[in-house]
């Protein structure tokens, strides 16, 4: 399929809503649903738009408040124990973020077992603990139930969630290292939704405004105002965008080397210089900013687009990434991935 515009995206997938081809939980997402397919290069994986649509449908699945919650409770449990720091920088977050952070890590977990059990009559059950590298890091599952019969999973499978909005697969270097399989779930979540939550389950109203009101800090008439600003919880669409299969490029991985790398230079002007930026945003293999091994591989693989401005500098960039943290990364643009159901159907016969 050739490129989609991102304007016909949009109103396919708004039709395909208002006729009820696709869950009314993407109603409000339409834009970041198709910023995340357009920009992956999604859609050149159909033949039409429909056919995408069709595939997304079946792809997809919501999660209400009992799933945000079962979530919630996990992610407390964990929070406390987690490193302050994301790997690979010096940025600290609080012990809120760090809880905000992996409810919506959980919360792709959770999508991808619910869709498991509707598209394939799977159970699968998740492992929430986390501890040393060896032991928890290789895969997400901890048991598999398959027609009444519940054992070990056969491979590891490592399950990563993004954005609506999100493009790429982002795996640690040790990760790549440990896991068989890596599954995308892109979520629709907005920064109003862990407040919604607790609107939703009455925390706000009979605890925070209720306090409030006994010491004096609200008078009565003030609660209904300040309740109804808070939003309202509404459902998460989520979907599974695809899976990657470390045995398809075990060699790239050996050799820490890149498989695919697609884009477009272009020169640009920055604080008064000219440089030929390369946007890339059809990626599989290995990266790490300011390596200048990946860099010549990069200037390799795009020859051709650099020798009409062989004078200029270059610069590199990845579509919707500003900065990468300072380590060792396995990136998978979504475009790259593994997505129908043929393909689902066999990893799921190796699980």
């Amino acid at each position: 399929m050739v490129k989609v515009p991102l304007r016909d995206c949009k109103r396919a997938v708004g039709r395909a809503i208002a006729q009820g081809s696709l869950p009314r939980a993407f109603e409000n997402y339409v834009n970041k649903l198709c910023e995340g397919a357009v920009r992956g290069r999604d859609l050149e994986a159909f033949k039409t738009l429909d056919e995408w649509i069709a595939w997304l449908s079946w792809a997809s699945v919501s999660l209400n408040e009992n799933d945000y919650l079962l979530a919630a409770i996990h992610a407390l449990r964990l929070a406390p124990k987690l490193a302050a720091t994301d790997y690979g920088t010096s940025r600290q977050r609080d012990l809120g973020q760090l809880w905000t952070d992996t409810i919506r890590g959980f919360l792709g977990e959770i999508a991808f077992a619910k869709w498991l059990k509707q598209r394939f009559g799977i159970f699968i059950e998740l492992d929430y603990r986390r501890g040393p590298l060896r032991e928890f890091l290789p895969s997400d599952i901890r048991a598999v139930e398959i027609r009444g019969m519940k054992r070990a999973p056969r491979i590891n499978i490592s399950i990563k969630t993004t954005k609506l909005r999100g493009v790429w697969l982002d795996i640690p270097y040790e990760q790549i290292q440990h896991s068989d399989a890596f599954i995308l779930v892109r979520l629709g979540i907005t920064r109003e939704h862990f407040v919604a939550f607790l609107k939703k389950i009455s925390a706000i109203r009979d605890k925070i405004l209720a306090k409030a009101r006994e010491l004096g800090i609200i008078s009565e008439d003030e609660i209904p105002e300040i309740w109804n600003s808070v939003p309202e919880f509404m459902e998460m669409p989520a979907y599974i965008a695809g899976f990657l299969l470390k045995e398809e490029f075990k060699d790239a991985v050996k050799s820490k080397d890149i498989v695919v790398a697609e884009g477009k230079a272009k020169p640009r002007k920055r604080r008064g210089r000219r440089y030929l930026v390369i946007t890339i945003d059809k990626y599989l293999g290995f990266w790490e900013p300011g390596n200048s091994i990946y860099e010549g591989r990069i200037q390799k693989l795009f020859e051709s687009q650099i020798e009409p401005y062989k004078s200029l500098p270059v610069k590199i960039e990845f579509q919707s990434i500003g900065e990468f943290s300072e380590t060792l990364h396995f990136l998978a643009s979504s475009g790259v991935l593994k997505r129908h159901q043929n393909e689902w159907s066999m990893l799921i016969s190796l699980l």
